[in-house]
């Protein structure tokens, strides 16, 4: 059995949305607190150690939420499950897909189709006004 036809991706239909607004979001913003309540720690003399170290937990609690709510809804992508190696094969797949198909449109592109040259060559004398019948199978 072919092993990359195994791969499997669950896509969403057409009407289903897999991603709701605001689940992706920048934890730079969650970080840049977290790195100001630590320095604002280690630099301030006296202070109030507890509350600090209260504000570095929420803040900490804050961004791994955030992170396994990320990591939760990318698994709920079409594909999200694949592994980076299950991505790489369905993607060389699907190019050599791809490529098969350009062959195929290159070999219908050489090939002399005389009921399609004369079909075009009669659209062509009817929009110059000439009203010629086609020719009939025989002369094919």
């Amino acid at each position: 059995m072919n092993q990359q036809n195994n791969l499997e991706v669950n896509a969403p239909s057409s009407n289903e949305n897999p991603i709701k607004p605001g689940t992706f979001q920048s934890i730079l913003p969650i970080l840049d607190d977290l790195l100001g309540i630590l320095y604002t720690q280690a630099t301030s003399e006296g202070g109030n150690k507890a509350q600090a170290g209260e504000s570095v937990a929420a803040k900490a609690k804050e961004l791994a939420t955030t992170l396994e709510n990320m990591k939760l809804a990318s698994m709920e992508l079409p594909g999200g499950n694949l592994s980076i190696n299950e991505i790489r094969k369905l993607s060389e797949k699907l190019d050599e897909e791809a490529e098969k198909r350009i062959q195929i449109l290159k070999i219908f592109e050489q090939r002399q189709m005389p009921l399609t040259d004369q079909l075009s060559s009669h659209n062509q004398q009817q929009s110059n006004g000439e009203n010629n019948v086609l020719p009939s199978h025989s002369n094919l």
